[in-house]
């Protein structure tokens, strides 16, 4: 009579236990919408955040001032799809999204955009340059016409594309 080996056994032989039937709980992270009205700083706790495909990103408005969480046009991963929440207007109002595809999202909240209030969330593996969406003419447009909601024309607030806002931000 042969001995029987269990799964478990051979993950532990084989891969020293780490085996590609395993199967990980998909996780849910947490963001707190931070806003400093005595500094007038507005925020994302953390600012950055690695998770893995699956798991569910929770972002809780911290306090009674309106904020959103929306994907630059050509802020996500090539064959992904961006983000864009409701307006959360108190404090407690949540808002999650579950994250499937791997790759690096840049959001950040388009009536605080001027205060740099941003985030990032890396999925698995970072996007590389030439991994990022190329967004058409029209979700520009589109993009544009939800900054003029907010923003005049004077206030020099405009869709930049993601290499700008990389060298300017250094």
């Amino acid at each position: 009579m042969k001995p029987k080996i269990s799964k478990f056994s051979l993950c532990l032989l084989l891969f020293g236990g780490g085996c590609a039937w395993e199967q990980k709980e998909p996780r849910e992270h947490v963001v707190s919408i931070v806003s400093d009205l005595n500094s007038m700083s507005m925020s994302f706790e953390p600012r950055s955040l690695h998770i893995e495909p699956g798991d569910t990103v929770t972002w809780i408005n911290a306090a009674d001032v309106t904020h959103n969480m929306i994907t630059y046009p050509d802020g996500f991963p090539k064959g992904a799809d961006g983000f864009e929440s409701d307006y959360l207007l108190v404090a407690g109002e949540r808002w999650s999204y579950r994250f499937q595809d791997e790759g690096t999202y840049e959001y950040h909240c388009l009536p605080h955009i001027l205060m740099k209030m941003e985030g990032t969330v890396v999925v698995g593996k970072a996007s590389g340059e030439s991994d990022f969406h190329d967004p058409s003419n029209g979700e520009i447009a589109r993009y544009r016409e939800q900054l003029a909601e907010y923003f005049d024309e004077d206030e020099g607030v405009s869709y930049r594309p993601r290499l700008e806002r990389l060298t300017q931000s250094e």
